[in-house]
């Protein structure tokens, strides 16, 4: 009974989202003024949404443009911990940089970053998991990383997780679950609390702020139950923003414009990504699930449901830096983003934990439950069927129903969502401008022309929207709904320039 419900869970957001598909097919043969009425509420609904999203983009770079240059590092001296006899002296930072096949110019920008943190780096202990699978490029490229900045740390520390355990994914997960395990092995022999360590997972390509230890140890000693909470930091995808294809940079931008909207609205975040927690949580929820794709995600539900609703994600303002997608060809780099995009949607694969979870746990209150399950669900069909809905949903009813294209609705309706629709520029305007001003330093060997590129590839939207977003996302959840499931692929990038 327990494997017939957990794979009806899979089918089931697949076939809500063709039926959403074929039913307006359908009804526009036989009811095209129900179709039309439909589209006409759904779109005003989206638009009210996109205006909405709007507010909260801007709430949230303004927090990220006040946060940003505070002294976080001075702040740390002054702040009043929620235990007074906890300081930030004794908090020790664990930085987990996952990677698999990376490059040593990769790694060596992302050590570099940390090292110039201004957080004490005898607090810091770097863990640079590796894999098995990789073993000999990868243990080159750590013995040279170790010999450049095994002196500016607490603590080196290498792993390598061995290939095939039983139950496994190949994935960042497991990985990160056995470099923790030995981790601990380590915080245990050092004779240091559990709660005292803040551990970060972050991949190859992530180059931290240098305040974003000082910012994190901040929000840490602040919150009250601190081991009941996860920490995300501002993510932004522009170490090679300026060299990769204009499609991907509107994804990118797409993505971190995303985390700040989410930012201001904690309520409903998840951990994405690049995020913190105490190692006490990390052993009290068994670490990492290690036999799934999106492993990021899936954290904050683990940990949700271990303390019966009583977990939050922290959000603060201090970015964390990453690669867009970037391949040798501009075909490879379409190809990755769109797989990356696959990948990220494939977070659908949650759904059965999440309900079949959550009708266990009588602790937590229904309506909680409920909401949070329904924002995933609807959070993941969204993604799938909006931008099919307002690009060619609205055209089924003329197209098919000859005769309700004399009526008053039918002659208006195009008109109508066109006019709808100029609402969008709205967003249109306010994303370019954010992109502009989260540009980084331009690279020398690039004109100032390269700004009118960087403004006219938001014409690209539309393009954006409905292939790399929609279509990913069907595709995702469809490969679910016929068990036909994704595995863990590393997305090509290449990291050309440090911030």
């Amino acid at each position: 009974m327990k494997k017939f419900t957990w794979r009806f869970l899979e089918i089931l957001p697949g076939a809500l989202i063709w039926l959403s598909f074929i039913l307006p097919v359908v009804l526009s043969f036989v009811w095209p003024s129900a179709v039309a009425t439909y589209i006409l509420i759904f779109d005003l609904f989206w638009i009210y949404k996109a205006l909405i999203v709007c507010f909260h983009l801007v709430q949230g770079y303004r927090s990220y443009r006040q946060d940003s240059v505070v002294d976080w590092r001075a702040k740390l001296d002054n702040v009043a911990s929620a235990e007074p006899y906890k300081k930030w002296q004794t908090i020790y930072h664990a930085i987990v940089l996952t990677t698999y096949k990376e490059s040593y110019e990769t790694l060596e920008a992302s050590i570099e970053s940390i090292a110039q943190s201004d957080f004490p780096l005898n607090q810091v202990i770097l863990v640079l998991a590796t894999e098995e699978r990789d073993a000999i490029n990868a243990r080159a490229i750590a013995k040279k990383l170790y010999d450049k900045f095994a002196s500016h740390f607490f603590v080196f520390l290498t792993t390598e997780h061995p290939d095939g355990i039983i139950g496994e994914f190949k994935a960042k997960g497991a990985n990160a679950t056995w470099a923790v395990k030995q981790l601990r092995k380590l915080i245990e022999k050092k004779s240091i609390s559990y709660d005292d360590v803040i551990v970060t997972t972050a991949d190859a390509d992530t180059r931290l702020h240098k305040s974003y230890l000082s910012a994190l140890t901040y929000q840490y000693l602040i919150k009250e139950n601190r081991t009941k909470a996860a920490y995300q930091p501002i993510i932004f995808y522009n170490n090679n923003i300026w060299h990769t294809s204009p499609l991907s940079r509107v994804i990118a931008f797409g993505n971190s414009f995303w985390v700040m909207i989410e930012s201001v609205r904690p309520w409903r975040m998840l951990t994405f990504s690049t995020h913190a927690m105490s190692l006490q949580t990390l052993l009290d929820i068994n670490y990492w699930e290690v036999a799934c794709v999106n492993e990021d995600s899936r954290q904050f539900w683990r940990a949700y449901f271990r303390y019966d609703g009583d977990f939050i994600v922290v959000p603060f303002y201090v970015p964390v830096f990453m690669d867009a997608v970037l391949a040798d060809t501009q075909w490879g780099t379409i190809k990755n983003q769109y797989l990356q995009v696959q990948r990220w949607a494939y977070g659908i694969e949650h759904l059965p934990y999440i309900i079949t979870t959550a009708v266990k746990d009588r602790k937590i209150p229904f309506w909680p439950k409920f909401i949070r399950i329904w924002r995933e669900f609807d959070g993941k069909y969204s993604w799938a069927t909006a931008s099919i809905y307002i690009s060619f949903v609205a055209w089924l009813p003329i197209i098919f129903g000859p005769d309700f294209r004399n009526t008053v609705l039918g002659v208006n309706l195009m008109q109508i969502i066109g006019s709808l629709m100029i609402l969008t520029w709205v967003g249109i305007i306010i994303n370019v401008w954010l992109s502009l001003a989260l540009l980084p330093p331009r690279p020398p060997q690039f004109r100032r022309r390269k700004f009118i590129e960087m403004v006219l590839q938001w014409v690209l939207i539309p393009i954006h929207a409905i292939f790399f977003s929609s279509i990913p996302a069907i595709d995702a959840q469809t490969r679910l709904m016929l068990g036909k499931y994704l595995g863990f692929r590393v997305t090509e990038k290449k990291a050309l320039e440090k911030v």
